[in-house]
C-alpha cells in the first residue's frame, strides 16, 4: 500500500487554491445568541441568559462551501433559500467568502432555514429553528438541476450534504447523479439515514457511526460490528467507498477493489466542545482532497485532522489551509524523522 506521509500531506495541501468544488445540499443559517447565566428565573426554572453579543454563521451546505473555500477552493452552491431576510443574510455572508452562488434559488413560499441557539459558558442551553421539510416542488427541481448543470463542468468534485430541509428528495438525487455521471464527476455524499437510498452508486458515503448503525441494522459497538455494517452498507447502497466517522474513536475507510480494503484512522485526543458542523468540514476537506490528486486515505486523514481541530470550537468552524498545515505539522500521529503516519494507535490497512 502506499505510504500515508506527513510530506506527502502537505505537498496535497499545496494544490488545493483554485480546485473547482459543486456543493448541493440544504442551506442553513446559524444564528447564535451569547449570554451569561448568573441565575435562574423566578417564573420558571430555567436559567436567565444576560445576552452578550448576537452573530450569525453558515451551516449546513453553506459550511460545506464556507470550509472549501477557506482551504482555498473555489466552490459553487446550488441550493434553495427563502425570499427573506435569513436568505439575504446567507447570500451576503456567501457572496463575501467569495463563494459563487449564481446556482442559489430563492423561493418566496419557502423560508430559509434558520437554527437559533442560545450558548452561556461555552454551553448551549437551547435550539430553536425555523424551517419547512417538506420536499421543493417539481419546478424548484428542475430550476435546481438547471443550474447544477450549468456549473458543474470543470468541477472536481461534487458534493451533496444532505439535513433531510427537503432539497435532496430522490428525484433531485437521481438528476444529479445523472449530471454526475455526464460530467465524469466524483460524488461524494453526506447522508441521513431516511434518503441514504436515494445515493446509490456515489463515490463515497461519509455517514457518522449512528447513522451508520441505523442504517445497516447493526449496532456499531466493536470491530467485528463495524466491519459487518461496513460490508452491508457498501453492498446496499452499491457506493464504491465508505467512511464511518467515529468520534473519539476516530475514522474507518471501506474501499472496494479486487478485494475490500478496511483502514482504520485514530482519533487525537483533544477536548471536545462543539461537533456542530464537523460533518461538513469531513466532507469538505475529504473532496477537495481527492479533486486535488489525493488518494481517498490521504484524504480521510486530512479531513481527520480537520475535523479534529473544529470540535474544538463553540458553534460551525472552519479551518484555513495553513492552520490545517500546522495542525499537521504538530500531530503526534507522524513519525518526526520519517514522516509516516504512526503505527501506535492506527491499525495498518487490512484486506479482507
Amino acid at each position: 500500500m502506499n505510504q500515508v506521509t506527513l510530506g506527502r500531506l502537505l505537498a496535497l495541501l499545496d494544490k488545493l487554491p483554485g480546485t473547482r468544488v459543486v456543493v448541493v445540499g440544504d442551506a442553513i443559517l446559524d444564528r447564535y445568541i451569547w449570554g451569561k447565566v448568573s441565575r435562574i428565573s423566578p417564573e420558571a426554572p430555567v436559567p436567565v441568559v444576560n445576552v452578550t453579543h448576537e452573530s450569525v454563521r453558515l451551516g449546513g451546505a453553506c459550511n460545506v462551501v464556507h470550509n472549501v473555500q477557506r482551504l482555498g477552493g473555489k466552490a459553487s452552491l446550488v441550493s434553495v433559500i427563502g425570499g427573506d431576510e435569513p436568505g439575504n443574510t446567507l447570500l451576503d455572508s456567501l457572496v463575501r467568502e467569495g463563494v459563487d452562488v449564481s446556482g442559489v434559488v430563492r423561493f418566496e413560499g419557502r423560508p430559509t432555514t434558520t437554527k437559533t441557539r442560545v450558548v452561556a459558558h461555552s454551553q448551549q442551553l437551547l435550539r430553536f429553528d425555523q424551517e419547512e421539510k417538506g420536499f421543493v416542488s417539481e419546478a424548484v427541481r428542475e430550476r435546481l438541476l438547471e443550474q447544477l448543470d450549468r456549473v458543474l463542468p470543470g468541477a472536481g468534485v461534487l458534493l451533496l450534504s444532505d439535513y433531510a430541509k427537503g432539497i435532496l428528495s430522490p428525484e433531485l438525487a437521481r438528476g444529479v447523479f445523472d449530471l454526475g455521471r455526464k460530467y465524469g464527476t466524483p460524488v461524494f455524499v453526506d447522508p441521513k439515514v431516511a434518503s441514504i437510498d436515494s445515493f446509490r452508486g456515489a463515490t463515497i458515503l461519509t455517514p457518522n457511526n449512528l447513522e451508520a448503525s441505523q442504517s445497516s441494522g447493526i449496532d456499531i459497538h466493536d470491530d467485528e460490528t463495524l466491519l459487518e455494517a461496513g460490508r452491508k452498507l457498501l453492498e446496499r447502497l452499491s457506493s464504491q467507498s465508505l467512511l464511518i466517522t467515529r468520534g473519539e474513536m476516530g475514522m474507518t475507510l471501506f474501499e472496494t477493489g479486487d478485494t475490500l480494503h478496511v483502514s482504520h484512522i485514530p482519533a487525537v485526543a483533544q477536548d471536545v466542545y462543539d461537533v456542530t458542523g464537523a460533518g461538513d468540514t469531513v466532507i469538505a476537506t475529504m473532496g477537495i482532497a481527492f479533486a486535488s490528486g489525493a488518494s481517498l486515505l490521504e484524504a480521510a486523514v486530512l479531513s481527520n485532522m480537520a475535523a479534529g481541530a473544529v470540535v474544538g470550537v463553540v458553534g460551525t468552524a472552519a479551518l484555513s489551509r495553513d492552520e490545517l498545515k500546522e495542525i499537521l505539522s504538530a500531530s503526534p500521529l507522524f513519525d518526526p524523522v520519517s514522516g509516516q503516519f504512526r503505527p501506535e494507535g492506527f491499525r495498518p490497512r487490512v484486506r479482507l
